[in-house]
Protein backbone atom coordinates (compact mmCIF):
# COMPACT_ATOMS: atom_id res chain seq x y z
CA UNK A 1 0.00 0.00 0.00
CA UNK A 2 2.59 2.15 0.73
CA UNK A 3 4.77 1.94 -2.20
CA UNK A 4 1.25 2.52 -4.42
CA UNK A 5 1.09 5.90 -2.14
CA UNK A 6 4.55 6.72 -3.24
CA UNK A 7 3.92 6.01 -7.12
CA UNK A 8 0.66 7.88 -6.81
CA UNK A 9 2.88 11.10 -5.34
CA UNK A 10 5.83 10.59 -7.72
CA UNK A 11 3.26 10.69 -10.36
CA UNK A 12 1.71 13.97 -9.46
CA UNK A 13 5.24 15.48 -8.72
CA UNK A 14 5.83 15.01 -12.22
CA UNK A 15 2.28 16.05 -13.67
CA UNK A 16 3.08 19.30 -11.86
CA UNK A 17 6.83 19.82 -12.86
CA UNK A 18 6.35 21.96 -16.37
CA UNK A 19 4.50 24.28 -13.39
CA UNK A 20 7.51 23.91 -11.00
CA UNK A 21 9.99 24.30 -13.73
CA UNK A 22 8.53 27.61 -14.74
CA UNK A 23 8.73 29.30 -11.41
CA UNK A 24 12.40 28.61 -11.18
CA UNK A 25 13.49 29.25 -14.09
CA UNK A 26 12.17 32.70 -14.21
CA UNK A 27 13.63 33.32 -11.14
CA UNK A 28 16.42 32.22 -11.87
CA UNK A 29 16.57 34.57 -15.00
CA UNK A 30 16.07 37.20 -12.37
CA UNK A 31 18.59 36.31 -10.26
CA UNK A 32 20.96 36.62 -13.38
CA UNK A 33 19.52 40.14 -14.00
CA UNK A 34 20.33 41.10 -11.14
CA UNK A 35 23.92 39.87 -11.15
CA UNK A 36 24.77 40.85 -14.86
CA UNK A 37 22.75 44.23 -15.40
CA UNK A 38 21.56 46.46 -18.33
CA UNK A 39 23.22 43.81 -20.81
CA UNK A 40 21.15 40.96 -20.05
CA UNK A 41 18.73 39.83 -22.18
CA UNK A 42 15.90 42.31 -22.57
CA UNK A 43 11.99 41.83 -21.15
CA UNK A 44 10.91 42.66 -25.18
CA UNK A 45 13.15 39.52 -26.48
CA UNK A 46 12.08 37.36 -23.45
CA UNK A 47 8.44 38.09 -24.66
CA UNK A 48 8.96 37.73 -28.42
CA UNK A 49 10.50 33.89 -27.31
CA UNK A 50 7.48 33.44 -25.02
CA UNK A 51 4.96 34.59 -28.36
CA UNK A 52 6.74 31.90 -30.66
CA UNK A 53 7.19 29.30 -27.87
CA UNK A 54 2.71 29.65 -27.33
CA UNK A 55 2.83 29.67 -31.28
CA UNK A 56 4.49 26.37 -31.54
CA UNK A 57 2.49 24.66 -28.15
CA UNK A 58 -0.56 25.17 -29.82
CA UNK A 59 0.39 23.70 -33.25
CA UNK A 60 1.66 20.59 -31.63
CA UNK A 61 -1.40 20.11 -29.40
CA UNK A 62 -3.53 20.49 -32.68
CA UNK A 63 -1.55 18.11 -34.89
CA UNK A 64 -1.62 16.02 -31.61
CA UNK A 65 -5.40 16.11 -31.94
CA UNK A 66 -5.92 14.82 -35.36
CA UNK A 67 -2.23 12.71 -35.69
CA UNK A 68 -2.07 11.18 -32.20
CA UNK A 69 1.31 11.03 -31.11
CA UNK A 70 3.16 10.77 -27.98
CA UNK A 71 6.24 13.21 -28.61
CA UNK A 72 3.60 15.70 -30.33
CA UNK A 73 1.67 16.08 -27.06
CA UNK A 74 5.39 16.24 -24.85
CA UNK A 75 6.57 19.02 -27.36
CA UNK A 76 3.64 20.39 -26.87
CA UNK A 77 3.42 20.84 -23.19
CA UNK A 78 7.00 21.59 -22.87
CA UNK A 79 6.59 24.21 -25.61
CA UNK A 80 3.94 25.55 -23.47
CA UNK A 81 5.87 25.27 -20.32
CA UNK A 82 8.74 27.20 -21.96
CA UNK A 83 6.78 29.91 -23.08
CA UNK A 84 5.14 30.81 -19.52
CA UNK A 85 9.01 30.73 -18.67
CA UNK A 86 10.17 33.21 -21.16
CA UNK A 87 6.52 35.03 -20.43
CA UNK A 88 7.38 35.69 -16.31
CA UNK A 89 10.73 36.06 -17.06
CA UNK A 90 9.90 39.08 -19.44
CA UNK A 91 7.94 40.36 -16.55
CA UNK A 92 9.94 40.12 -13.53
CA UNK A 93 13.52 41.48 -15.98
CA UNK A 94 10.50 44.15 -16.66
CA UNK A 95 10.61 44.90 -12.75
CA UNK A 96 14.37 45.33 -12.39
CA UNK A 97 14.13 47.39 -15.71
CA UNK A 98 11.66 49.99 -13.97
CA UNK A 99 13.77 49.83 -10.46
CA UNK A 100 16.86 50.60 -12.52
CA UNK A 101 15.51 53.30 -14.71
CA UNK A 102 14.01 55.15 -11.62
CA UNK A 103 17.43 55.13 -9.64
CA UNK A 104 18.92 56.84 -12.71
CA UNK A 105 16.50 59.71 -12.38
CA UNK A 106 16.77 60.14 -8.69
CA UNK A 107 20.34 60.39 -9.19
CA UNK A 108 20.56 62.87 -11.81
CA UNK A 109 18.11 64.96 -9.59
CA UNK A 110 20.47 64.54 -6.86
CA UNK A 111 18.23 62.05 -4.42
CA UNK A 112 20.41 59.20 -3.69
CA UNK A 113 18.46 57.08 -1.70
CA UNK A 114 17.08 53.97 -2.92
CA UNK A 115 13.68 53.65 -4.17
CA UNK A 116 10.86 50.92 -2.54
CA UNK A 117 11.20 48.23 -5.07
CA UNK A 118 8.03 46.90 -4.24
CA UNK A 119 6.66 50.24 -5.63
CA UNK A 120 8.18 49.31 -9.44
CA UNK A 121 6.49 46.15 -10.02
CA UNK A 122 4.82 46.69 -13.79
CA UNK A 123 1.65 47.10 -13.75
CA UNK A 124 1.76 50.68 -15.29
CA UNK A 125 0.15 50.29 -18.12
CA UNK A 126 -1.75 48.02 -20.55
CA UNK A 127 1.45 46.29 -21.85
CA UNK A 128 2.48 45.29 -18.25
CA UNK A 129 -1.42 44.03 -17.45
CA UNK A 130 -1.32 42.56 -21.26
CA UNK A 131 2.42 40.47 -20.24
CA UNK A 132 0.78 39.35 -16.77
CA UNK A 133 -2.44 38.64 -18.34
CA UNK A 134 -0.90 36.33 -20.99
CA UNK A 135 0.78 34.68 -17.94
CA UNK A 136 -2.04 33.63 -16.08
CA UNK A 137 -3.76 32.05 -18.95
CA UNK A 138 -0.67 30.02 -19.50
CA UNK A 139 0.26 29.06 -16.18
CA UNK A 140 -3.26 28.30 -15.57
CA UNK A 141 -3.08 26.04 -18.72
CA UNK A 142 -0.11 24.69 -17.09
CA UNK A 143 -2.13 23.47 -13.89
CA UNK A 144 -5.23 22.10 -15.37
CA UNK A 145 -3.05 20.39 -17.88
CA UNK A 146 -0.94 18.45 -15.17
CA UNK A 147 -4.08 15.68 -16.21
CA UNK A 148 -2.81 14.10 -19.22
CA UNK A 149 -6.46 14.51 -20.88
CA UNK A 150 -6.74 17.81 -20.00
CA UNK A 151 -3.53 18.80 -22.09
CA UNK A 152 -5.60 19.40 -25.09
CA UNK A 153 -6.51 23.17 -23.70
CA UNK A 154 -3.18 24.04 -24.90
CA UNK A 155 -4.36 23.50 -28.51
CA UNK A 156 -6.90 26.63 -27.20
CA UNK A 157 -5.56 28.59 -24.52
CA UNK A 158 -2.41 28.93 -26.18
CA UNK A 159 -3.49 30.78 -29.51
CA UNK A 160 -4.95 33.23 -26.98
CA UNK A 161 -2.42 33.84 -25.24
CA UNK A 162 -0.48 34.56 -28.13
CA UNK A 163 -2.71 37.21 -28.77
CA UNK A 164 -2.51 38.87 -25.98
CA UNK A 165 1.47 38.94 -26.01
CA UNK A 166 0.57 40.34 -29.72
CA UNK A 167 -1.75 43.02 -28.93
CA UNK A 168 1.24 44.04 -25.89
CA UNK A 169 3.77 44.02 -28.94
CA UNK A 170 1.64 46.71 -30.84
CA UNK A 171 1.16 48.62 -27.78
CA UNK A 172 5.05 49.09 -27.61
CA UNK A 173 7.18 48.60 -24.03
CA UNK A 174 7.75 51.86 -23.02
CA UNK A 175 7.98 52.77 -19.23
CA UNK A 176 5.48 55.73 -18.05
CA UNK A 177 5.73 57.74 -14.85
CA UNK A 178 2.04 56.91 -13.01
CA UNK A 179 0.49 60.06 -11.84
CA UNK A 180 0.88 60.19 -8.23
CA UNK A 181 -2.91 59.62 -7.54
CA UNK A 182 -2.50 56.37 -8.76
CA UNK A 183 0.81 55.25 -7.01
CA UNK A 184 -0.24 53.25 -4.41
CA UNK A 185 1.02 49.73 -3.06
CA UNK A 186 -2.67 48.58 -3.71
CA UNK A 187 -1.76 48.86 -7.83
CA UNK A 188 0.00 45.83 -8.03
CA UNK A 189 -2.27 43.53 -5.39
CA UNK A 190 -5.41 44.92 -7.38
CA UNK A 191 -3.78 44.54 -10.96
CA UNK A 192 -2.08 41.70 -10.05
CA UNK A 193 -5.48 39.75 -8.95
CA UNK A 194 -6.97 41.25 -12.16
CA UNK A 195 -3.79 39.36 -14.85
CA UNK A 196 -4.49 35.88 -12.58
CA UNK A 197 -8.30 36.65 -12.86
CA UNK A 198 -8.48 37.32 -16.33
CA UNK A 199 -6.31 34.38 -17.50
CA UNK A 200 -8.53 31.52 -15.31
CA UNK A 201 -11.64 33.41 -17.30
CA UNK A 202 -9.34 32.86 -20.75
CA UNK A 203 -8.82 29.42 -19.58
CA UNK A 204 -13.05 28.89 -18.83
CA UNK A 205 -13.81 30.12 -21.93
CA UNK A 206 -11.18 27.39 -23.85
CA UNK A 207 -13.25 24.70 -22.49
CA UNK A 208 -16.45 26.57 -22.84
CA UNK A 209 -15.84 26.30 -26.44
CA UNK A 210 -14.51 22.72 -26.45
CA UNK A 211 -17.68 21.40 -24.08
CA UNK A 212 -20.19 22.96 -27.44
CA UNK A 213 -17.31 21.13 -30.01
CA UNK A 214 -17.83 17.84 -27.58
CA UNK A 215 -21.16 18.22 -26.97
CA UNK A 216 -21.90 18.33 -30.75
CA UNK A 217 -22.76 22.03 -31.63
CA UNK A 218 -23.09 22.90 -35.15
CA UNK A 219 -19.42 24.16 -36.23
CA UNK A 220 -21.78 26.22 -39.42
CA UNK A 221 -23.22 27.80 -35.76
CA UNK A 222 -20.12 28.40 -34.66
CA UNK A 223 -19.16 30.49 -37.88
CA UNK A 224 -22.24 32.31 -38.25
CA UNK A 225 -21.04 33.87 -34.69
CA UNK A 226 -17.17 33.88 -35.93
CA UNK A 227 -18.02 35.67 -39.20
CA UNK A 228 -20.32 38.26 -36.87
CA UNK A 229 -17.93 39.26 -34.70
CA UNK A 230 -15.23 39.71 -37.99
CA UNK A 231 -17.71 41.73 -39.77
CA UNK A 232 -18.33 43.85 -36.29
CA UNK A 233 -14.24 44.40 -36.18
CA UNK A 234 -14.21 45.25 -39.98
CA UNK A 235 -17.35 47.49 -39.84
CA UNK A 236 -16.25 49.45 -36.56
CA UNK A 237 -12.73 50.41 -37.03
CA UNK A 238 -11.68 53.75 -38.52
CA UNK A 239 -14.87 54.73 -37.34
CA UNK A 240 -17.34 53.12 -40.34
CA UNK A 241 -15.30 54.53 -42.85
CA UNK A 242 -14.77 50.66 -44.57
CA UNK A 243 -18.43 50.63 -45.26
CA UNK A 244 -19.09 54.11 -45.54
CA UNK A 245 -16.03 55.60 -48.00
CA UNK A 246 -14.43 52.15 -48.58
CA UNK A 247 -11.19 53.58 -46.66
CA UNK A 248 -9.55 52.47 -44.00
CA UNK A 249 -7.22 54.93 -42.13
CA UNK A 250 -4.50 54.27 -39.80
CA UNK A 251 -3.28 56.39 -36.54
CA UNK A 252 -0.14 58.27 -37.09
CA UNK A 253 2.22 59.66 -34.17
CA UNK A 254 4.77 62.29 -33.56
CA UNK A 255 7.76 61.44 -31.48
CA UNK A 256 8.03 62.58 -27.68
CA UNK A 257 11.09 62.77 -25.29
CA UNK A 258 14.20 60.04 -26.04
CA UNK A 259 12.85 56.63 -24.48
CA UNK A 260 8.92 58.13 -24.28
CA UNK A 261 6.41 56.49 -26.17
CA UNK A 262 5.06 59.20 -29.06
CA UNK A 263 2.18 60.83 -28.54
CA UNK A 264 -1.07 60.02 -30.90
CA UNK A 265 -1.64 62.29 -33.20
CA UNK A 266 -5.44 63.27 -34.36
CA UNK A 267 -4.95 62.89 -38.30
CA UNK A 268 -5.28 59.08 -39.69
CA UNK A 269 -4.01 58.59 -43.05
CA UNK A 270 -5.52 56.68 -46.14
CA UNK A 271 -4.02 53.51 -46.96
CA UNK A 272 -4.47 52.45 -50.60
CA UNK A 273 -6.74 49.66 -51.21
CA UNK A 274 -7.16 48.74 -47.75
CA UNK A 275 -10.65 50.14 -47.30
CA UNK A 276 -11.79 47.92 -50.04
CA UNK A 277 -10.15 44.65 -49.65
CA UNK A 278 -11.45 44.52 -45.65
CA UNK A 279 -14.79 45.72 -47.41
CA UNK A 280 -14.81 43.09 -49.69
CA UNK A 281 -14.29 40.63 -46.74
CA UNK A 282 -16.77 41.86 -44.76
CA UNK A 283 -19.11 41.50 -47.38
CA UNK A 284 -17.90 38.01 -47.65
CA UNK A 285 -18.29 37.36 -44.11
CA UNK A 286 -22.07 38.95 -44.41
CA UNK A 287 -22.74 36.10 -47.11
CA UNK A 288 -21.24 33.68 -44.84
CA UNK A 289 -23.93 34.26 -41.92
CA UNK A 290 -26.72 34.40 -44.59
CA UNK A 291 -25.41 30.98 -46.26
CA UNK A 292 -25.14 28.90 -42.47
CA UNK A 293 -28.46 30.54 -41.28
CA UNK A 294 -30.65 29.31 -44.34
CA UNK A 295 -28.65 25.63 -43.66
CA UNK A 296 -29.44 25.60 -39.86
CA UNK A 297 -33.08 27.14 -40.44
CA UNK A 298 -34.08 25.55 -43.23
CA UNK A 299 -32.00 22.64 -43.54
CA UNK A 300 -30.75 23.29 -46.98
CA UNK A 301 -27.53 21.63 -47.72
CA UNK A 302 -27.13 23.65 -50.78
CA UNK A 303 -26.58 26.90 -48.76
CA UNK A 304 -24.58 24.71 -46.15
CA UNK A 305 -22.00 23.58 -49.46
CA UNK A 306 -22.06 27.11 -50.30
CA UNK A 307 -21.42 28.68 -47.17
CA UNK A 308 -19.02 26.73 -46.49
CA UNK A 309 -16.86 27.27 -49.72
CA UNK A 310 -17.90 31.28 -48.85
CA UNK A 311 -15.92 30.52 -45.74
CA UNK A 312 -12.74 29.61 -47.22
CA UNK A 313 -12.99 32.40 -49.33
CA UNK A 314 -13.53 34.67 -46.70
CA UNK A 315 -10.57 33.49 -44.86
CA UNK A 316 -7.96 33.98 -48.29
CA UNK A 317 -9.81 37.76 -48.42
CA UNK A 318 -8.73 38.34 -44.27
CA UNK A 319 -5.40 37.08 -44.92
CA UNK A 320 -4.84 39.42 -47.90
CA UNK A 321 -6.78 42.67 -46.66
CA UNK A 322 -4.67 42.13 -43.10
CA UNK A 323 -1.35 41.98 -45.57
CA UNK A 324 -2.67 45.16 -47.28
CA UNK A 325 -3.22 47.43 -43.80
CA UNK A 326 0.04 45.99 -42.32
CA UNK A 327 1.94 46.54 -45.62
CA UNK A 328 0.45 50.09 -46.19
CA UNK A 329 1.62 51.04 -42.54
CA UNK A 330 4.86 49.95 -43.09
CA UNK A 331 6.11 51.23 -46.64
CA UNK A 332 4.14 54.31 -46.94
CA UNK A 333 6.04 57.24 -47.45
CA UNK A 334 5.76 61.20 -47.90
CA UNK A 335 3.50 61.07 -44.85
CA UNK A 336 2.85 65.13 -44.87
CA UNK A 337 2.36 65.93 -48.82
CA UNK A 338 -0.03 62.65 -48.66
CA UNK A 339 -1.94 63.48 -45.70
CA UNK A 340 -2.49 67.67 -47.10
CA UNK A 341 -3.75 65.70 -50.59
CA UNK A 342 -6.52 64.00 -48.43
CA UNK A 343 -7.15 66.75 -46.26
CA UNK A 344 -7.88 68.88 -49.33
CA UNK A 345 -10.42 66.09 -50.75
CA UNK A 346 -11.86 65.75 -47.38
CA UNK A 347 -11.40 68.90 -45.54
CA UNK A 348 -14.43 68.01 -42.81
CA UNK A 349 -11.35 65.70 -41.35
CA UNK A 350 -9.83 68.46 -40.17
CA UNK A 351 -12.94 69.05 -37.91
CA UNK A 352 -12.48 65.66 -36.36
CA UNK A 353 -9.14 66.71 -35.40
CA UNK A 354 -10.04 69.35 -33.81
CA UNK A 355 -12.46 67.86 -31.85
CA UNK A 356 -9.44 65.15 -30.72
CA UNK A 357 -7.48 68.19 -29.86
CA UNK A 358 -9.85 69.29 -27.89
CA UNK A 359 -10.41 66.38 -26.11
CA UNK A 360 -6.92 66.01 -24.70
CA UNK A 361 -6.97 69.69 -23.01
CA UNK A 362 -10.03 68.44 -20.45
CA UNK A 363 -12.16 71.43 -21.01
CA UNK A 364 -15.23 71.01 -19.58
CA UNK A 365 -19.03 70.25 -20.94
CA UNK A 366 -19.78 74.20 -21.12
CA UNK A 367 -16.34 75.01 -22.53
CA UNK A 368 -16.37 72.52 -24.99
CA UNK A 369 -19.81 73.21 -26.22
CA UNK A 370 -18.66 76.66 -26.74
CA UNK A 371 -16.35 75.64 -29.26
CA UNK A 372 -17.56 76.23 -32.96
CA UNK A 373 -16.76 74.43 -35.96
CA UNK A 374 -14.51 77.13 -37.54
CA UNK A 375 -12.32 76.82 -34.17
CA UNK A 376 -12.09 73.27 -34.45
CA UNK A 377 -11.13 73.72 -37.94
CA UNK A 378 -8.34 76.05 -37.11
CA UNK A 379 -7.11 74.05 -34.14
CA UNK A 380 -6.58 70.96 -36.53
CA UNK A 381 -4.86 73.39 -38.73
CA UNK A 382 -2.49 75.11 -36.31
CA UNK A 383 -1.18 71.32 -34.85
CA UNK A 384 -0.75 70.29 -38.36
CA UNK A 385 1.27 73.22 -39.34
CA UNK A 386 3.64 72.68 -36.06
CA UNK A 387 3.37 68.82 -36.11
CA UNK A 388 2.72 67.70 -40.01
CA UNK A 389 6.30 66.91 -40.83
CA UNK A 390 7.38 64.54 -37.76
CA UNK A 391 4.57 62.50 -38.09
CA UNK A 392 4.74 58.96 -39.10
CA UNK A 393 3.04 56.04 -39.55
CA UNK A 394 3.08 52.87 -36.81
CA UNK A 395 1.53 49.67 -36.39
CA UNK A 396 1.76 50.84 -32.47
CA UNK A 397 -0.60 53.82 -33.36
CA UNK A 398 -3.36 50.91 -34.06
CA UNK A 399 -2.87 48.17 -31.59
CA UNK A 400 -6.21 47.44 -30.80
CA UNK A 401 -7.54 47.76 -34.79
CA UNK A 402 -4.69 45.09 -36.27
CA UNK A 403 -5.01 43.10 -32.71
CA UNK A 404 -8.40 42.83 -33.24
CA UNK A 405 -7.78 41.93 -37.10
CA UNK A 406 -5.77 39.54 -36.47
CA UNK A 407 -8.17 37.84 -33.63
CA UNK A 408 -10.49 37.51 -36.39
CA UNK A 409 -8.71 35.93 -38.31
CA UNK A 410 -7.66 33.29 -36.16
CA UNK A 411 -11.41 32.42 -35.05
CA UNK A 412 -12.45 31.48 -38.79
CA UNK A 413 -8.94 29.78 -38.80
CA UNK A 414 -10.21 27.48 -35.97
CA UNK A 415 -13.98 27.25 -37.36
CA UNK A 416 -12.00 25.57 -40.43
CA UNK A 417 -10.01 23.41 -38.11
CA UNK A 418 -13.24 22.76 -36.37
CA UNK A 419 -14.81 21.61 -40.09
CA UNK A 420 -12.16 19.41 -40.92
CA UNK A 421 -12.76 15.81 -39.75
CA UNK A 422 -14.87 17.41 -36.87
CA UNK A 423 -16.08 13.62 -35.84
CA UNK A 424 -12.96 12.06 -35.21
CA UNK A 425 -11.79 15.81 -33.80
CA UNK A 426 -14.68 15.37 -30.94
CA UNK A 427 -13.84 11.32 -30.10
CA UNK A 428 -10.59 12.43 -28.63
CA UNK A 429 -11.77 15.38 -26.72
CA UNK A 430 -11.98 14.80 -22.97
CA UNK A 431 -15.72 13.33 -22.05
CA UNK A 432 -18.58 16.00 -21.15
CA UNK A 433 -19.21 14.99 -17.60
CA UNK A 434 -15.01 15.80 -17.02
CA UNK A 435 -15.15 19.34 -19.11
CA UNK A 436 -18.58 20.39 -17.60
CA UNK A 437 -16.58 19.76 -13.93
CA UNK A 438 -13.24 21.68 -15.52
CA UNK A 439 -16.16 24.92 -16.79
CA UNK A 440 -17.74 24.65 -13.31
CA UNK A 441 -13.96 24.83 -11.34
CA UNK A 442 -12.80 27.17 -13.41
CA UNK A 443 -15.78 29.78 -13.30
CA UNK A 444 -15.23 29.64 -9.47
CA UNK A 445 -12.19 30.78 -9.66
CA UNK A 446 -12.70 33.14 -12.01
CA UNK A 447 -16.02 34.64 -10.05
CA UNK A 448 -13.65 34.80 -6.97
CA UNK A 449 -11.23 36.43 -8.60
CA UNK A 450 -13.34 39.75 -9.94
CA UNK A 451 -15.01 39.66 -6.45
CA UNK A 452 -11.31 40.25 -4.95
CA UNK A 453 -10.74 42.65 -7.45
CA UNK A 454 -13.85 44.73 -7.25
CA UNK A 455 -12.77 44.30 -3.50
CA UNK A 456 -9.25 45.66 -3.72
CA UNK A 457 -9.79 47.76 -6.56
CA UNK A 458 -12.72 49.86 -4.48
CA UNK A 459 -10.13 50.33 -1.34
CA UNK A 460 -7.26 51.36 -3.90
CA UNK A 461 -10.18 53.68 -5.15
CA UNK A 462 -11.41 54.76 -1.17
CA UNK A 463 -7.52 55.67 -0.66
CA UNK A 464 -6.72 57.95 -4.26
CA UNK A 465 -9.94 59.67 -5.65
CA UNK A 466 -12.00 59.31 -1.99
CA UNK A 467 -14.33 56.90 -2.82
CA UNK A 468 -14.90 53.23 -3.13
CA UNK A 469 -16.85 53.51 -6.04
CA UNK A 470 -17.56 56.13 -9.16
CA UNK A 471 -19.09 53.95 -11.74
CA UNK A 472 -15.61 54.50 -14.15
CA UNK A 473 -16.39 52.69 -16.97
CA UNK A 474 -13.41 50.28 -16.18
CA UNK A 475 -15.35 49.56 -12.62
CA UNK A 476 -18.74 49.10 -14.52
CA UNK A 477 -17.41 46.85 -16.77
CA UNK A 478 -15.41 44.67 -14.30
CA UNK A 479 -18.64 44.60 -12.07
CA UNK A 480 -20.45 43.50 -14.98
CA UNK A 481 -18.01 40.90 -15.68
CA UNK A 482 -18.23 39.78 -12.40
CA UNK A 483 -22.36 39.57 -11.98
CA UNK A 484 -21.97 37.60 -15.59
CA UNK A 485 -19.71 34.78 -13.59
CA UNK A 486 -22.00 35.32 -10.68
CA UNK A 487 -25.33 34.37 -12.76
CA UNK A 488 -23.21 31.25 -13.99
CA UNK A 489 -23.29 29.86 -10.59
CA UNK A 490 -26.43 31.33 -10.00
CA UNK A 491 -28.07 28.97 -12.67
CA UNK A 492 -26.15 25.43 -11.85
CA UNK A 493 -26.73 26.23 -8.11
CA UNK A 494 -30.49 27.03 -7.76
CA UNK A 495 -31.68 25.84 -11.15
CA UNK A 496 -29.47 22.82 -12.19
CA UNK A 497 -28.42 24.55 -15.05
CA UNK A 498 -25.34 22.23 -16.91
CA UNK A 499 -23.64 21.45 -19.93
CA UNK A 500 -24.94 24.14 -23.26
CA UNK A 501 -26.31 26.49 -20.39
CA UNK A 502 -23.27 26.46 -18.49
CA UNK A 503 -21.40 27.03 -21.60
CA UNK A 504 -23.00 30.04 -23.41
CA UNK A 505 -22.62 31.53 -19.74
CA UNK A 506 -18.75 31.02 -19.61
CA UNK A 507 -18.52 32.62 -23.15
CA UNK A 508 -20.02 35.57 -22.78
CA UNK A 509 -18.55 36.17 -19.49
CA UNK A 510 -14.98 35.97 -20.98
CA UNK A 511 -16.39 38.36 -23.52
CA UNK A 512 -17.17 41.27 -21.25
CA UNK A 513 -13.70 40.40 -19.48
CA UNK A 514 -12.22 41.24 -22.55
CA UNK A 515 -14.07 44.26 -23.10
CA UNK A 516 -12.85 45.46 -19.50
CA UNK A 517 -9.33 44.63 -20.55
CA UNK A 518 -9.16 46.22 -23.73
CA UNK A 519 -12.01 47.63 -25.24
CA UNK A 520 -12.80 50.04 -21.83
CA UNK A 521 -9.43 50.82 -22.01
CA UNK A 522 -9.38 52.60 -25.25
CA UNK A 523 -13.30 53.25 -26.32
CA UNK A 524 -14.40 54.85 -23.19
CA UNK A 525 -12.64 57.40 -21.11
CA UNK A 526 -11.85 56.55 -17.71
CA UNK A 527 -9.67 56.93 -14.23
CA UNK A 528 -6.83 54.35 -14.70
CA UNK A 529 -3.89 54.56 -16.17
CA UNK A 530 -4.84 52.61 -19.15
CA UNK A 531 -8.01 54.15 -20.13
Amino acid sequence: MKEVDRIQRRATFRSYLPAILVFAGAFLMLGLRLQIGAGFISDGAFMMLALACYILGALFQLTNLYAPSEMAQKIGLWSAALGVFFNLSSWLVRWVGAYDLEIVKMRASGNMASPWIFRYIPFANLYDLSLAFAFGAGIATLLFAHRKNFQVLAAFTLPLAALILTLARFIGDEFIDLPPVLDSYWRPIHVGVASLSYGIALVCFAVAVIYLLKDKAKVEAMAIWSSIFSFAVIATISKFSVFTEFVYRAGLFVPSGEGKKPFSAPFRLDIPYAGVALAITGVLLLGVVIAFCIYIYKNNETAGKFGRGLLKVAFLAQIISLAIVIGGIKTTQNIYPTLQQQLAAHPDQYITAGMAIADRQQLNAKEYAAITPMQFEQMAKQYLQSAGDKMFLSLNANPVEISALITALIGTLFILIFGYKTEQLRERLPSLESLDSLMYKTACLAFAGLAMLLITGAIWANESWGRPWGFDSKETGALIAWLTYAAFLHTRISRGWKGRSSAYFAVIGFLLVIFTYLGVSYLLPGLHSYA
